[in-house]
């Protein structure tokens, strides 16, 4: 078989001007036998076969010129404003928001009303005010998604399973071969619809280990508007990965 048992090769960072504009870009080899290209909020990915020439990539690249120029722009403009952690600013939680409250000293992070109340030395240090928020969407994420997992669990006919949090910036949960799933305790900013589809969709694993027709209709069953749910979360993503 062509290609078998060769080990895909480190991927490298490599640079093509396109557009009269300088495009870096990750080049991705392995064993597959197609080209291709994805764009997304980390840039332009090129994945390719082992032994495709380098001069056959640039020349597809600069046939797709116009469309990766433009592709790229929109991921720009989408990105959303970096979080300051500055007193008043704006955080998102279980779909709706709160302003984060800074206090002088070393209290515990507490919920009052809207305001995130976050105690610390000094409110200019915003890495020690992003250390604590974290933590404390941390917590909540702890009780909460364990709450959905057994709830849906229970409603899928599954035991329980193993749960751990995970602060993955590319996936928002995940599900291995002993049935243990892993949630991103980000997700504590969405809304529950979109959390809800996210514990179906892992806790589904555990019935069909792929996204095969039949994993689909398994969260279907479960989680008729997963479209939709999955939808809003793409397009909310973004926001969330501020945190």
């Amino acid at each position: 078989m062509p290609g078998f048992g060769r080990k895909p090769q480190e991927p490298e960072s490599r640079t093509i001007l396109l557009g009269g504009e300088p495009i870096p870009y990750l080049l991705k080899r392995s064993a597959r036998r197609t080209i291709g290209f994805r764009i997304d909020r980390h840039g332009l990915t090129v994945s390719a076969p082992l032994r495709t020439p380098q001069s056959h990539l640039d020349r597809l690249l600069a046939e797709r010129a116009a469309w990766v120029v433009a592709k790229l722009r929109e991921w720009r403009e989408r990105q959303p404003a970096e979080l300051e952690w500055a007193d008043g600013e704006i955080l998102h939680y279980l779909g709706g928001e709160l302003r984060l409250a800074l206090r002088q000293g070393n209290g515990r992070t507490a919920l009052h009303g809207d305001d995130l109340v976050v105690s610390v030395p000094d409110a200019a240090d915003a890495d020690g005010v992003q250390k604590k928020v974290r933590l404390w969407y941390r917590r909540q994420a702890a009780a909460f998604l364990a709450q959905r997992v057994n709830h849906y669990a229970a409603r899928m006919g599954l035991a329980v399973p193993r749960l751990a949090l995970s602060g993955a910036r590319t996936r928002w949960g995940s599900c291995n071969a002993r049935g243990e799933i892993r949630l991103n305790w980000r997700l504590m900013q969405a809304p529950i619809s979109q959390i809800d589809y996210v514990v179906v969709h892992e806790l589904a694993h555990i019935v069909e280990l792929n996204h095969s027709p039949r994993f689909w209709a398994v969260v279907a069953w479960h989680y008729p508007d997963w479209q939709r749910a999955r939808r809003d979360l793409r397009h909310a993503g973004e926001r969330y990965h501020r945190l």
